[in-house]
């Protein structure tokens, strides 16, 4: 990797004349070299942090939480990943040792958001074990985990089922909902790599938690519904429209119908493309820090490793129609469950969208960003079930806080939020929630938001002919 003095990389060093607060940096601001954004992009040993540029390469193998998630942000910006992974400013003082250089003056730093950060202050002063998971929640991650390596050992010994295949599948999404998405949020424990062996769950059933790391921590949770940078508003397409700023195709006019039988075929694109994306290292063309390139062969060797167990070995052992249909069955279903509730939980009517042709600006605050592009549904006895992610706003503002809690803090958020004008939705049932997603899905798939069954037709017609002469 080419270092601080190679030509091409050289920061521009910073006038004499600075801010009074020489003593928060290891060495004089004098002395600090300034960097660009695209500097930084380039030398993924670097993070910024507000206006300060600190070596990650030197502070992950230190960081209590971990060397993941640092190793995650290498090259990129970090104020609000940390912001939101310890619902505090960054400590200038204790990093100092660590600091590199500042933020050159041409590029805006990210700023903190005060509002949330004295919502985070309430809810975090009465949070019992500082918010990480409570005791009895590892009761449930043994039931959980237990039922589905019975299960799966059960089909490959005893019986193959599609029955048993359904089941499986649903305990694999609940391993994803209850399991692998704490612990790479890091909320199970303060101890990283208790967190890091739960994460590894992910891949256990099928995915890959370097992958969901990138997915979901770098870029879903940072920009939400953002129009160019959120991977997830572009999932199924070119088959489903998401984004407001696509164009409208002749069959987004049904796809508030077919968006169900799409969601379990998610479970294909699990199983096999993101090998494809595992191998290239990135995610939809975002690629993974080099400061990570350590997690790559360990990743790519668990993907292998589920394909042996979950695909080649049943097939070996009974190479029919009927097993491979089982192993479709367990994806399928494990991915559609996620799936329909990850859908409902950012596309609803009255959404916002930020970013180009979104509406709400990216430099709005953090908390508008995060509250007003998800919703909340149901209650308590659904988050025991789907991990807490029903509380979609309260898991966006507070990714770090167990799913346990969700539930004991979402009045104080809903409270606070009202307070300062934002819109916070919660459908008291996934009934409500569903007709408010195929509503927008309805409206996002026809000109004027309203479904006709002839003008579907009369638009595939002339395509049709069209292609034909």
């Amino acid at each position: 990797m080419p270092g601080p003095d190679s030509p091409h990389r050289r920061p521009v060093m910073a006038p004499k004349e600075q801010p009074a607060d020489v003593q928060d940096f290891a060495q004089p601001v004098s002395e600090a070299p300034l960097y660009t954004r695209k500097q930084v992009a380039s030398r993924p040993d670097l993070l910024i942090v507000h206006d300060e540029v600190y070596s990650a390469a030197r502070f992950q193998s230190q960081h209590p939480g971990g060397a993941v998630f640092v190793s995650m942000f290498g090259g990129r910006d970090a104020t609000e990943a940390f912001m939101e992974y310890h619902s505090r400013e960054f400590p200038r003082q204790r990093m100092a040792e660590f600091l590199e250089g500042r933020l050159h003056p041409d590029d805006k730093p990210t700023p903190y958001d005060k509002d949330y950060l004295k919502l985070a202050r309430e809810v975090l002063k009465d949070l019992p074990n500082r918010g990480f998971a409570p005791a009895a929640y590892w009761v449930k991650l043994a039931v959980i985990m237990s039922a589905a390596v019975a299960t799966e050992a059960y089909l490959f010994f005893v019986e193959r089922s599609l029955a048993g295949s359904l089941f499986l599948g649903w305990l694999f999404a609940l391993i994803g909902l209850n399991i692998q998405h704490d612990a790479n949020h890091g909320t199970l424990s303060r101890h990283g790599n208790v967190n890091w062996f739960f994460g590894l769950a992910q891949d256990y059933i099928g995915g890959s938690s370097i992958l969901w790391l990138q997915e979901h921590v770098v870029l879903h949770h940072l920009f939400t519904n953002d129009t160019e940078k959120d991977p997830d508003i572009a999932l199924g397409a070119p088959a489903i429209k998401l984004n407001p700023t696509h164009p409208v195709l002749p069959w987004y006019a049904l796809q508030h119908l077919y968006v169900f039988p799409g969601q379990a075929m998610f479970g294909i694109k699990i199983l096999f493309l993101d090998f494809i994306e595992l191998l290239r290292y990135q995610w939809v063309g975002v690629k993974i820090s080099p400061l990570a390139n350590y997690m790559y062969l360990p990743s790519i060797l668990m993907k292998l490793g589920f394909y042996f167990r979950f695909v080649v070995l049943p097939l070996y052992q009974n190479p029919s129609l009927h097993t491979a249909m089982c192993v479709l069955t367990t994806v399928m279903m494990g991915a559609g469950y996620l799936a329909f509730f990850f859908t409902l939980s950012h596309n609803f009517a009255g959404v916002a969208h930020v970013g180009p042709g979104g509406g709400t600006p990216r430099d709005a605050s953090f908390m508008k960003r995060q509250v007003e592009t998800s919703s909340n549904v149901g209650g308590r006895l659904l988050a025991v079930v789907n991990g807490g992610l029903n509380y979609q706003i309260e898991h966006h503002l507070f990714p770090r806080i167990h799913h346990a809690h969700y539930a004991n803090i979402a009045p104080k958020v809903r409270v606070f939020c009202e307070k300062k004008g934002l819109k916070y939705v919660h459908y008291p049932t996934i009934t409500e929630n569903l007709f408010a997603m195929m509503a927008y899905l309805r409206q996002q798939g026809t000109d004027k938001g309203k479904f006709s069954v002839s003008r579907t037709i009369a638009t595939l017609r002339k395509v049709l002919l069209e292609d034909h002469h």
